[in-house]
């Protein structure tokens, strides 16, 4: 793998993940580094809410609803569902959640993480086991309760996304987004084929967020807590490898010059 030049690449993408009428992005830039023109992007002022969470720690519905892509009109009073479109409710019997009522969950339902060391595998480990234990949620996946651990640790855990998963395997193996395969993540309640009287308490679902992390720190060592900052990855590199985890083209260093 050849070194990657993390700046040149965060600006060749990052510009794609907003949506901002008063800087429209042609047609041309959009081809030429193969990104879809139909990308389901995001627009400055939400991203500054979200990342007002993030600082605080905070996690809500509204931060469900943003993982979820459904944060642009995001209203207390409707149902709430997952990125596929499915309710999220008390049980499988049960109505559809609004946000309020998730909301109210979410306040009844309080995780506490200062017991936990983020730098160590088997805390985030616990983590993901605590928040899987409490909320019981139907519909309610593995990269929902990462995306919780992600607000809740002030980025200190990564934001889990199969995209960005695409994107850095990619950079790592010097192939094009197309090239590579990253699965959808495991059940939450998906153990170890075959080991499920032995490993009760380990779920695969973890595995996936801890091989994106050994990736991001291989491809990219120097944005790890960069600065000393809490998060683990800057945001700019998040929005940057979601939209290549979506391209059609290879970059190269030389499409950011």
């Amino acid at each position: 793998m050849n070194k990657i030049d993390a700046e040149s690449f965060k600006n060749r993408y990052k510009q794609f993940y907003f949506y901002d009428p008063g800087n429209p992005i042609s047609d041309e830039d959009f081809d030429r580094a193969g990104v879809p023109k139909d990308l389901n992007r995001t627009n400055p002022e939400l991203e500054k809410n979200i990342t007002d969470k993030i600082s605080n720690g905070k996690f809500d519905a509204e931060s469900f609803a943003w993982k979820a892509g459904r944060a642009e009109h995001f209203d207390y009073s409707k149902p709430l569902s997952n990125g596929n479109g499915y309710s999220i409710k008390y049980n499988k019997e049960g109505e559809a959640l609004t946000g309020n009522k998730f909301q109210q969950y979410v306040e009844n339902h309080q995780i506490k993480v200062e017991k936990y060391d983020f730098s160590k595998e088997e805390d985030r480990k616990k983590l993901f086991q605590e928040i899987k234990k409490e909320y019981t949620l139907f519909n309610y996946g593995t990269v929902y309760i990462i995306n919780q651990m992600f607000f809740l640790s002030k980025g200190a855990v990564p934001i889990y996304d199969r995209f960005a998963h695409i994107a850095v395997k990619a950079l790592m193996m010097d192939k094009s987004p197309l090239e590579v395969f990253v699965p959808y993540a495991p059940l939450k309640n998906d153990h170890p084929k075959g080991k499920e009287p032995i490993k009760k308490d380990y779920y695969l679902a973890v595995n996936i967020l801890e091989e994106y992390m050994w990736l991001l720190k291989e491809v990219f060592p120097d944005e790890i807590h960069k600065n000393g900052d809490v998060m683990y990855i800057p945001r700019e590199l998040d929005q940057a490898l979601w939209v290549y985890g979506h391209a059609t083209e290879k970059w190269t260093l030389e499409d950011s010059k």
